[in-house]
Order: C-alpha cells, then structure tokens, then sequence
C-alpha cells in the first residue's frame, strides 16, 4: 500500500509539472532509527562469555591479529567495569554499530514530526533511565540479571544512540 501512495504522489508530480504547475505538497514522516549490530558480535559475545584463554583463543581465531586484539582488548576494558549493570551496558553499547550508514539502521517507529520523534524518543530514554537506575539500586552486587533486566539494558542503549531522521533521508539513498 505505501509503494504505491509513493507512485500515485511520484505520478500526480510528474504530471504537474509536464504541465508547468506545481506538484502536490507531500509532508514528509520522521522515522527513529537505531544503530544495526556490529559485525563481530558473536565474536564479541564469545570472547565476554569465555571461560578460559582457550575458548578467548578459538572465539578470535578466524580474525587478522589487529582485529583479534582491538576485540580481546575491548571486552577486557568491558570486563574489568565493577558492577555487573556497568559491564551490561558497556557490553550492549559496544554490540551496536554506531558507525554504519544510517541506512542500515533498524526502524524503531515513524511518525509525522520531528517534534513528536524526538519527543517519544526522549521520553522512552527518560522511561529507560528510570528503569535502568531501579536495577542499579536493587542489586549492586549481583553476578547475575533476569531477562526483565537484561531487556531494560538493551532498550537503554539503542535510546542512547537512537536517531530521529526524515523520511526523504532513506528514501533518497
């Protein structure tokens, strides 16, 4: 169905101006956009998950040596953060290609306005901070996070990152 609203707006423009008048006045949508997942995330799940320098070895093995240790060294920094909801988020934004072509980034929702992307945008990394602080508080010590909590650290990290753009942006490319 939206292909082809896209065709009739691209058509009824065409038209008006083979005739010299303008063509309809289109409004544009905003789209929130998170970032994709980086290429390396098994490997970067592997080596966080490893048990013993072995499995580090076998999760990094297929890499070029620079690749091996940026990974190795990343997830070591990751490693030594003190608290588990620390090393969580810094895990889950380190999975996160902040880098790709907003193209590849994954669509969230869409809306009229940049005003209201922003605004629910905004809001959702207000409801994910509140969130993430409760887990925080209610168990600094833990080793371990439920699903529930797990899932609050993810939404957390593509809000931090999240970007509201127009339609015409992805359109365009």
């Amino acid at each position: 169905m939206y292909a082809a609203a896209v065709a009739a707006a691209v058509l009824a423009g065409e038209a008006a101006a083979q005739n010299g008048q303008p063509g309809p006045q289109a409004t544009e949508g905003w789209l929130l956009l998170a970032p994709p997942a980086v290429a390396e995330k098994r490997t970067l799940m592997k080596v966080y998950s490893a048990g013993s320098d072995a499995e580090v070895q076998a999760a990094v093995a297929s890499l070029p040596d620079d690749d091996q240790i940026r990974l190795v060294s990343k997830i070591y920094e990751i490693l030594t953060i003190p608290t588990l909801a620390g090393r969580t988020e810094a895990l889950l934004d380190a999975l996160q290609d902040h880098s790709a072509p907003v193209s590849r980034w994954r669509l969230v929702d869409t809306f009229q306005s940049a005003a209201s992307c922003e605004s629910q945008r905004q809001h959702a990394l207000q409801k994910f901070e509140h969130a993430a602080a409760r887990v925080r508080a209610s168990s600094p010590d833990s080793e371990e996070l439920a699903f529930e909590d797990w899932t609050i650290f993810e939404g957390l990290a593509a809000c931090r990152v999240s970007r509201c753009v127009p339609e015409s942006a992805l359109v365009a490319r």
